[in-house]
């Protein structure tokens, strides 16, 4: 999940939660758990969909995109 959200944030496109859920190939609710748990944690943020207010976006809090992204360039090297 979290690989997924980085690439759409290195696109700078948003993702709907039920379309991470999707992809995480999970069943729904235990992906919508996870990404629950996720964001108690702060390690993701929910911010509902401006012209939809039934969908809300799920981005990575910009604190752990910063240690993702550090991480990827460091294995980089």
């Amino acid at each position: 999940m979290l690989l997924d959200l980085l690439a759409h944030e290195c696109e700078e496109k948003a993702l709907s939660i039920s379309a991470l859920c999707v992809a995480a190939a999970l069943p729904e609710s235990s992906a919508m758990r996870l990404v629950q748990r996720m964001v108690d944690a702060g390690i993701l943020v929910r911010r509902p969909d401006p012209v939809d207010g039934r969908r809300s976006f799920i981005h990575i809090a910009p604190a752990i995109a910063h240690r993702l992204r550090a991480y990827f360039a460091d294995s980089a090297e």
